[in-house]
């Protein structure tokens, strides 16, 4: 592991041990008091290896051998401390099997302690050649990481004269072949600043906050943030979980609204740009295409959401501002048309309140924020009844009070199929006959006798939270194909029982399909 540059939470932490335990040595990248290190090293008891800085250099004296300021001669472990400082020289760790050369300090950009030009940085190289000389001679390498506080020439430095990297490292990385340079010094405030390069034969790491890699694969894990983060996106998609087990009855309760079935629901008539708001995220109720990622409160349902939800969830915790979200309005409704992640984040972060820029699409039916899937549904349907019904006067013909749909577009279909009645009736008779005569002889002729086989054989018993009207829906359907492919003739009590016995399922079916749900194993 390696540390640079600011205290991080994760690591001084009473649970130091449980999270980097396993780690073999740490390297410190510099800018980081003593104290720090003495810290780690008590805890982990490992052992720890340290570079200076341009800053917190109060403990700086006591490790210089000729304390003089302007001396770069070091004494490696000063009496009392437990961390070494290899800083202008090569040690060997013979546990690890590791050689770690040590250059501190930074671009000369003022007269402060530490600093160096380009040409002491090479006479500072110069000092190390003759032990490096040793390890490739009787180890087989110069080195295996360097350890420096400035970034290379070019490589995750910056513009301004005090974050400038060291041309002469890039020489060190082509002559000497590090596996790694391992460095501090600049920060990482955006959360996706390059951490990590690949120069010659050498991966350049920044450590800032901290950062475990492994010397053998090259994996690395970066900062507390990148533990915080997977933390948190393990926790919401637990919370996904417990979400489907509260709504194990009702699993539709427990799903984000589609956009799309409800537009077409709603069919809105207009549409208009509302520019930026402030949005309460309790009125967010659905997505346009990313619905069956997340739960009904946008908690992450799938294992392939964690890369992109982790990096939301970074650029929270590091007070990095991303863009406002895009919503779609319906009435009271908002759906996530782009920003479903940040959403996601900002729940699990107890946000209430996100900036989106918002397009309004006007509708005749008013439906509000707290409605539920099954409400608007119920709202929908119960428009597009009145509107049949104002539309042809069948309440004044048939008992429409005993006709209820659970599914939309129903009452079209059944005028559809009065239409249809009426058309093969006027197949034998010159004369038209009138809507009233055909919708009431449709209901005589053709819906009461499905209607009274379903009664009889008690067949809504398997199909729960529907109703006869539905069934009869689904079975004249099945009672055309019937005739269509076997007989015109096909018996009509026949194909209603042939179709409760292929559609319909047994408690204990329905069961076995919502745990299979419920688990992952549904198809």
């Amino acid at each position: 592991m390696s540390v640079a540059d600011h205290v991080d939470p994760l690591v001084y932490s009473p649970n130091i041990k449980d999270r980097f335990g396993e780690v073999d040595c740490v390297l410190g990248a510099g800018d980081l008091d003593v104290i720090y290190y003495e810290y780690i090293v008590t805890h982990l008891n490992k052992p720890l290896f340290f570079v200076f800085g341009n800053h917190n250099l109060s403990s700086l004296p006591r490790f210089r051998q000729n304390r003089d300021a302007g001396s770069n001669s070091f004494q490696a472990i000063p009496q009392g401390f437990g961390s070494k400082c290899i800083d202008g020289s090569v040690h060997f760790e013979k546990k690890s099997n590791l050689i770690v050369a040590g250059l501190g300090g930074c671009r000369r950009y003022n007269s402060g302690y530490h600093q160096f030009t380009e040409l002491q940085m090479f006479l500072r190289i110069a000092t190390l050649f003759p032990p490096m000389l040793l390890n490739r001679v009787f180890r087989g390498r110069w080195l295996d990481i360097l350890l420096t506080h400035a970034a290379p020439a070019g490589i995750h430095d910056r513009v301004d004269a005090c974050h400038r990297g060291f041309k002469v490292f890039l020489w060190f990385m082509r002559s000497f072949k590090p596996r790694y340079l391992i460095h501090g010094h600049v920060h990482l405030y955006d959360i996706n600043g390059k951490r990590s390069t690949r120069y010659s034969d050498t991966i350049v790491i920044n450590a800032y906050d901290h950062i475990v890699f492994n010397l053998e694969n090259e994996m690395m894990d970066n900062s507390y943030v990148e533990y915080k983060a997977d933390s948190d996106f393990s926790r919401a998609k637990q919370r996904a979980w417990i979400e489907s087990l509260k709504n194990f009855v009702n699993p539709e309760a427990g799903q984000l609204l589609s956009f799309h079935d409800i537009k077409n629901v709603l069919k809105p008539e207009s549409e208009r740009y509302l520019s930026m708001k402030t949005v309460s995220i309790d009125k967010i109720v659905g997505s346009e295409d990313r619905y069956m990622d997340f739960s009904r409160h946008f908690f992450p349902k799938k294992e392939h959401l964690r890369q992109r939800w982790k990096n939301i969830d970074k650029a929270h915790l590091t007070d990095v501002i991303l863009p406002p979200i895009k919503l779609l309005k319906i009435g009271e409704l908002y759906f996530v048309r782009d920003g479903n992640h940040r959403v996601s984040v900002a729940l699990s972060q107890g946000m209430k309140n996100i900036d989106a820029e918002v397009i309004e699409l006007g509708a005749k039916i008013s439906i509000k924020s707290t409605a539920s899937r099954e409400e608007i549904i119920e709202a929908v349907i119960e428009y597009e009844r009145n509107s049949v019904l104002e539309q042809t006067g069948l309440a004044r013909m048939i008992p429409v009070e005993t006709i209820n749909f659970t599914a939309l577009g129903r009452w079209h279909e059944l005028l559809n199929h009065i239409e249809g009645h009426k058309y093969f009736i006027n197949m034998d008779d010159s004369n038209e006959i009138p809507f009233e005569n055909a919708a009431r002889s449709w209901f005589d002729n053709l819906y009461s006798p499905i209607i009274q086989i379903i009664q009889k054989e008690d067949i809504l018993v398997r199909f729960p939270n529907r109703t006869e009207a539905d069934l009869y829906i689904w079975m004249i359907k099945h009672w055309h194909c019937l005739k269509e492919k076997c007989d015109p003739k096909y018996p009509l009590n026949q194909a209603v029982s042939e179709f409760a016995a292929t559609h319909g399922r047994s408690f204990s079916a329905r069961l076995m399909k919502r745990m299979k749900k419920l688990f992952g194993y549904a198809k």
